[in-house]
């Protein structure tokens, strides 16, 4: 059964709808999986333009797809409005979650005269944000040292690239060298954009595109930052010796004077998240992967929690856990943390971890792990498996898994 689960996933052509199952009932409100807890799955394929769609209640494939997305979808991230945007092929679309279908790709200058397609990038991403109002996505493109800027309200959906114009940048026209990765803040009025190879980030201010360039003492590396909750704030996560640099430490940022006030030194810092009263930051230091908890009113570094090491690049916070999820790791790339036991469950070796995601009814996580979609049960920090085997066998590789379902409290 699950063979033909998956082949019917690849048929491009041809969308099941199950009216059916579980859940569905006669709700005409109902998405056309007649699912409410469903997980999209990306899978990096050429030949593959759908996202495939897993019953977040039973762990199981489906044979409903969310077609057209393009090819080789490799990047999902959540929209406003109950949408996600998927990369896939140099383009983003916007996917409607209720209808599974389309909501928006429509750009002008469509090849070989085409109606209508998804507006393209100038370059590859690994990073992209939306802003909550549903207006603008935003995506880092390396290659480049660029940040796309799409209008996704405009009709047609227009793409603005920052730096455009020498004027943009003064005198050397590469005011963000090598953009790697985006952080936005909750009001939508600042993006942080963050090359880890360099002493130094800019940030763009939203209402303009226009830049400005901190640096200053403390910084070593900036790689990630994470928001307080009213943006007053950024911590700005130093990679430090992992990245070349000297010492991984947790800067704090004045987002309105463009400051740095105070510089914690951790272990390790790559990646990070916060709640309400602790900052969690993640990476490799000289002893190998550590979490640090830090109180926000002090940051105050707590002892290092070992974790897997590798390049730590995906967390969340859920069910009181910290999971972290590492690519290039040897020690195991998928580590969940009790940080008030400090402890961790570290994974054995499966591959890079490329997202997680929270299936907030339940207490598990699925997770991308090695090309694979895998669910850990938080209550134990295990896998779930069927005779050994993961629950949900996907064909190709599974690069990005999200959750769509209704939200509960964590």
């Amino acid at each position: 059964m699950r063979r033909c689960l998956r082949l019917a996933a690849l048929a491009a052509s041809i969308l099941v709808f199950v009216g059916t199952q579980s859940g569905c009932g006669g709700n005409s409100n109902a998405p056309p999986s007649g699912l409410d807890t469903r997980v999209f799955i990306a899978i990096q394929s050429s030949s593959i333009s759908s996202l495939v769609i897993a019953n977040a209640t039973k762990d199981q494939l489906t044979s409903n797809l969310v077609q057209g997305v393009g090819a080789a979808p490799s990047l999902m991230i959540p929209g406003a409005n109950n949408t996600t945007l998927v990369f896939a092929s140099g383009t983003v679309s916007i996917v409607d979650n209720q209808k599974e279908a389309l909501a928006a790709s429509i750009t002008t200058n469509c090849p070989n005269q085409a109606s209508s397609c998804a507006p393209t990038l100038p370059g590859p991403t690994e990073s992209m944000a939306t802003s909550s109002d549903g207006k603008f996505a935003y995506a880092a493109m390396p290659t480049i040292g660029q940040v796309s800027v799409l209008a996704l309200t405009a009709t047609p959906i227009t793409v603005t690239n920052i730096p455009a114009t020498p004027a943009n940048c003064g005198a050397t026209n590469n005011c963000l060298p090598g953009a790697h990765r985006v952080v936005l803040s909750h009001n939508n009025a600042k993006l942080l954009v963050f090359n880890e190879g360099l002493d130094q980030f800019e940030v763009i201010n939203t209402s303009d595109n226009s830049v400005k360039t901190v640096t200053g003492t403390g910084l070593d590396r900036p790689s990630y930052a994470v928001f307080s909750l009213d943006d007053s704030k950024a911590f700005i996560l130093n990679c430090g010796r992992e990245c070349g640099g000297t010492q991984a430490s947790v800067s704090v940022l004045d987002t309105s004077a463009l400051t740095i006030s105070q510089t914690a030194p951790v272990d390790a810092a790559t990646i990070g998240a916060s709640d309400a009263n602790n900052l969690y930051v993640a990476g490799t230091g000289p002893n190998g992967g550590t979490a640090t908890v830090l109180p926000l009113s002090s940051l105050t570094a707590g002892k290092p929690i070992q974790i897997g090491n590798g390049f730590h690049q995906v967390i969340t916070l859920f069910q009181n856990k910290v999971v972290i999820g590492a690519r290039t790791c040897s020690t195991g790339c998928m580590s969940i943390v009790d940080p008030a036991a400090g402890t961790a469950v570290v994974d054995q070796p499966k591959g890079d971890v490329t997202s997680i995601t929270a299936i907030t009814p339940r207490k598990v996580v699925y997770a991308t792990e090695g090309g694979e979609v895998r669910v850990y049960d938080l209550t134990n920090g295990q896998e779930l498996l069927n005779n050994n085997t993961q629950l949900i066998d996907v064909v190709g590789t599974a690069a990005s898994v999200l959750y769509v379902g209704p939200k509960t409290t964590p």
